[in-house]
C-alpha cells in the first residue's frame, strides 16, 4: 500500500487523494471503493511492468481464494473509472496470459514540514488539535499553506481611505449607468394555466411525461384509502385514467423509450416492501401486462431510465456504502439481472436523486444532493466522462433533456426561475417566472406542465406536561429553522425573501429584519447574551433579534455544513474540506481564528456538558468527544434510520426520525417516546427545538404538511 506520508498521487489527467480515497479530474471527483483503491495503489507502486494474476491475488487479495471473474470485474470497474477523464487515455493494458500493466508515469506529493511556523502536519488519525489558523488566510491543506490574504484588509492597508471612497463612488455611478442602459433585467415569463387534473381535493405529485410527449403519468392520493395511485393524463384530450392501483403506494419512476411501457415502484415502509414493476399499454392506454422487475429495498422513491437497444436500465439504488439515505446510479441488465455501478457519490452527500437520459441515448444527467446544495452532473451511460455542470443553493428536483440532446432544462421553485444549460457551449441561461405557486415544472410537448404547491412547512408546539399540540402558523409559505430562546423561540419563513418571526410569551410577531441574507441553512441561539449565529454556505452572521441589529459577519473559504455555540466567544463549525471531508473546527470570534479539533467526518455538532462535544457521523452514530485528551466514545447508534435530527439538553439526546420524537437519557440509557397518544398523522417532522422549564418541555416542531393541489398545463403569455 501507499506510504502514509503520501497525500496525493498525480498521473495522466488524474489526481489521487489518499486521505479520501478518491480521484479528481477536471472538477470531477470519483470516490473509490476499498478494492478499487487497493488495486490502483498497487498499480501506482508498480508502473510500466506486467503484474500477473497470481501477484494480484497474493498482494491485493492477500492469498484469499479469488476466481477469474472477480479479478476481471475488479479490473473492468477500475478501467471504467479511469476512462471518465477528458483524455480517456488507456492506462491499464491487458497482456494475454501474462497479466496487466499500468502504463503511466506517476508523481507523489508528500506532507512537508512548515519550518517557519514550527508545525508538522501529520496524518489525521494521529492528531487531535491543530494550531490556530487566522480565518482570513487559507487553512493549510496537506502541509501546503496557501498565501491568500483577505482582500478588504489588504486594500485598506495600501490605499488611503479618502481615495478609496472616491474610487468606490465613481465605480458605483458608472455601474448604475451601465446597469440602467445595458443590463436591465428581462421581464419574467408569464403563464396562463389550464387545469389537467380532476378537482377532488387530492394531492398530485411526481410528474413523469412520456418520451413521446403524449402522455403524463402522475401520482394521486386516494382520498378514501390514503393510498397513492398512478393516473395517466392524455395531453391532447386531458382525459384522466387510473392505470395502477395497488395494495400499497405506487409511483411512476420511468418510461420505455417508445412510451409503450411504464416502470413504477411499490412502497410500504412499515412492512419494508419495495418493488419495481413494468406495465405495458394497449393502444387504448389500458394496461395489458404487469411484470415485477426487482426488489429495491428502499424507503425512498427511485428514478430510472431505460435503453431498450441494450436491454438495460439505469436507476438510483439506495443504501450505497451501507448508508440508507445515500444513493448511487446503477446499470442493470433486464435479462440477467447483472448490475454495475455507474456513479460513485461521496459519502458526505446524499447521492443521486434523479436521472434522465438524453434523446440520442448518448448522455445521462442526474442530480447529486448535499446539505443545502444541488449539483447537476452529466456522464456517459456507463458512468465515464462524468462532470459537474451546475451547482445551486436552491433545491432542484429533476432535470430534463431538450429534444436536441445537448441542452438541459430545470426549474428552481425557491428562486422561481427556469434554467437552460447548453452542455456543448457550457452556457447557462435563466429566466424568472412571474408566479410562485408552482412546486414543480417539467417540459413536455414543447410546453410546461406543473403542479400547484402540494406542501409547506408550519410551526407547531408540543407541551409535554399537558400532552397537547398547538399550531403556531398555517400558511402556504415554508416556516423553518426554529431557534429556541429563554422566552420562546424564533423561526424564519421564505416569502418573497427571508423573513424572521418570533413567538415569545405566547405572542406571534413578524420582525423587521436587518439580516440582508438571500438564503439561510440554520443557526443557533446563545441564551447568555441573546445572540444568534446564522449561516449560509460559507458565511456566518451574528445577529441580535431583540435590537434587530447585525453584530458581525465572517466569510470562510470552505462551506459550512453545521454550526453551534461552544461558549460566548467561540463557535463550533463543521467545514467541508477540499477532499470532501467534513471535520469540526472552532471559530474564535475575537481573534477570527479557526482551530481544528475533530478529524472524523461529521454531519452535525453540539456542545455537551463540561465542554465536551457531541457529533453525528456519516452513519448516524452519535459520539461524545473530549477535546482535552482527544478521546471519543459512542453514545447512540441510529444506523437503521435514513433521516435523523437531534438536539442535546440536560444530559439527554432528543432525536426525531421524521415520524416521532424520542428522548434518550445518557445516564440511564432509557428512551421516552412522545406523541404516543397524539399523532401528527402523515406529516413529517423536519426540524425541532426545545424550551425547557423546571417541570416540563415545550418542543417547537417544523412539520412538513401535504395539501390538495392540481396538475396544470402552462402556456406562455407573450
Amino acid at each position: 500500500m501507499l506510504d502514509a506520508n503520501i497525500t496525493q498521487v498525480k498521473f495522466a489527467d488524474w489526481l489521487l487523494l489518499t486521505r479520501s480515497c478518491s480521484l479528481v479530474s477536471g472538477g470531477t471527483t470519483q470516490e473509490l471503493t476499498p478494492l478499487n483503491y487497493k488495486i490502483l495503489s498497487y498499480f501506482i507502486l508498480n508502473p510500466n511492468r506486467i503484474v500477473s494474476r497470481d501477484e494480484f491475488i497474493s498482494s491485493v487479495w492477500e492469498n484469499h481464494y479469488v476466481d477469474d471473474n472477480a479479478i476481471n470485474k475488479a479490473i473492468s470497474d477500475l478501467r471504467r473509472i479511469l476512462k471518465s477523464s477528458d483524455s480517456a487515455q488507456i492506462l491499464i493494458k491487458t497482456h494475454y496470459k501474462k497479466g496487466y500493466s499500468f502504463v503511466c508515469d506517476v508523481e507523489f506529493v508528500r506532507e512537508v514540514k512548515l519550518e517557519d511556523r514550527g508545525e508538522l502536519h501529520t496524518q489525521a488519525s494521529e492528531i487531535n488539535v491543530q494550531e490556530d489558523v487566522p480565518i482570513n488566510s487559507a487553512v493549510p491543506i496537506n502541509g501546503v499553506e496557501k498565501k491568500t490574504v483577505n482582500f478588504h484588509k489588504k486594500f485598506f492597508q495600501i490605499v488611503p481611505n479618502k481615495i478609496f471612497l472616491l474610487t468606490v463612488t465613481i465605480f458605483l455611478c458608472v455601474s448604475t449607468l451601465v446597469s440602467y442602459w445595458f443590463l436591465k433585467e428581462p421581464e419574467p415569463i408569464k403563464f396562463e394555466s389550464k387545469k389537467l387534473s380532476i378537482s377532488d381535493d387530492s394531492i398530485y405529485f411526481i410528474l413523469s411525461p412520456s418520451p413521446s410527449n403524449e402522455k403524463l403519468a402522475v401520482t394521486k392520493e386516494n382520498v378514501k384509502t390514503g393510498i397513492d395511485e398512478i393516473f395517466l393524463i392524455d395531453l391532447d384530450t386531458h382525459k384522466n385514467t387510473k392505470i395502477i392501483s395497488e395494495q400499497y403506494d405506487s409511483y411512476p419512476i420511468g418510461w420505455s423509450s417508445n412510451s409503450n411501457s411504464i416502470f413504477y415502484q411499490i412502497i410500504n415502509n412499515a412492512l419494508r416492501i419495495c418493488e419495481v414493476w413494468r406495465a405495458d399499454f394497449k393502444v387504448s392506454n389500458e394496461v395489458s401486462l404487469k411484470e415485477k422487475i426487482l426488489d429495491c429495498d428502499s424507503q425512498y422513491i427511485l428514478s430510472m431510465v431505460t435503453d431498450e437497444q441494450h436491454n438495460r436500465m439505469i436507476y438510483t439504488k439506495f443504501g450505497y456504502r451501507n448508508v440508507p439515505s445515500l444513493s448511487a446510479l446503477v446499470s442493470r441488465d433486464l435479462e440477467t439481472g447483472e448490475e454495475f455501478q455507474v456513479s460513485s457519490p461521496n459519502i458526505d452527500s446524499y447521492g443521486e436523486r434523479f436521472v434522465s437520459l438524453s434523446p440520442n441515448k448518448e448522455k445521462i444527467a442526474f442530480i447529486r444532493m448535499q446539505t443545502g446544495i444541488s449539483q447537476i452532473h452529466i456522464a456517459n451511460p456507463d458512468g465515464s466522462m462524468q462532470r459537474k455542470v451546475h451547482e445551486s443553493n436552491a433545491r432542484i428536483n429533476r432535470v430534463e433533456w431538450d429534444k436536441n440532446s445537448q441542452v438541459l432544462l430545470w426549474y428552481e421553485a425557491r428562486t422561481q426561475q427556469l434554467f437552460s444549460y447548453d452542455t456543448n457551449l457550457a452556457e447557462l441561461k435563466k429566466t424568472a417566472v412571474s408566479r410562485n405557486n408552482f412546486s414543480n415544472i417539467v417540459v413536455s410537448k414543447e410546453a410546461f406542465i406543473a403542479t400547484t404547491k402540494a406542501s409547506d412547512a408550519d410551526i407547531y408546539t408540543y407541551n409535554t406536561k399537558r400532552n397537547s399540540f398547538e399550531q403556531v402558523t398555517d400558511t402556504r409559505n415554508n416556516e423553518f429553522a426554529p431557534i429556541s430562546s429563554d422566552k420562546g423561540f424564533y423561526f424564519f419563513s421564505d416569502n418573497d425573501g427571508l423573513m424572521l418571526s418570533s413567538y415569545l410569551d405566547g405572542e406571534l410577531t413578524v420582525l423587521a429584519s436587518a439580516l440582508n441574507m438571500d438564503s439561510l441553512v440554520g443557526g443557533d441561539f446563545n441564551k447568555s447574551d441573546g445572540l444568534m449565529a446564522l449561516y449560509q454556505r460559507n458565511k456566518v452572521v451574528l445577529y441580535k433579534p431583540e435590537e434587530n441589529e447585525k453584530i458581525d459577519s465572517f466569510l470562510l473559504e470552505n462551506r459550512i455544513v453545521h454550526l453551534a455555540w461552544l461558549n460566548k466567544t467561540k463557535l463550533l463549525l463543521i467545514l467541508e474540506g477540499n477532499q470532501s471531508e467534513q471535520h469540526i473546527w472552532t471559530l474564535d470570534l475575537d481573534t477570527e481564528k479557526l482551530q481544528k479539533i475533530i478529524h472524523n467526518d461529521a454531519r452535525r455538532v453540539a456542545k455537551a456538558d463540561t465542554n465536551k462535544i457531541i457529533y453525528q457521523d456519516f452513519y448516524n452514530n452519535l459520539h461524545l468527544f473530549d477535546p482535552t485528551d482527544g478521546t471519543s466514545e459512542l453514545l447512540l447508534s441510529l444506523k437503521g434510520y435514513p433521516y435523523i435530527n437531534w438536539r442535546f439538553l440536560d444530559n439527554h439526546i432528543y432525536y426525531t426520525t421524521g415520524n416521532n420524537l424520542i428522548k434518550f437519557s445518557l445516564e440511564t440509557q432509557e428512551e421516552t417516546t412522545f406523541f404516543n397518544e397524539f399523532s401528527v398523522e402523515d406529516n413529517f417532522i423536519i426540524d425541532f427545538s426545545i424550551v425547557k422549564n423546571s417541570d416540563m418541555e415545550n418542543i417547537i416542531l417544523q412539520i412538513h404538511k401535504l395539501r390538495s393541489n392540481e396538475v396544470v398545463l402552462l402556456e406562455r403569455i407573450e
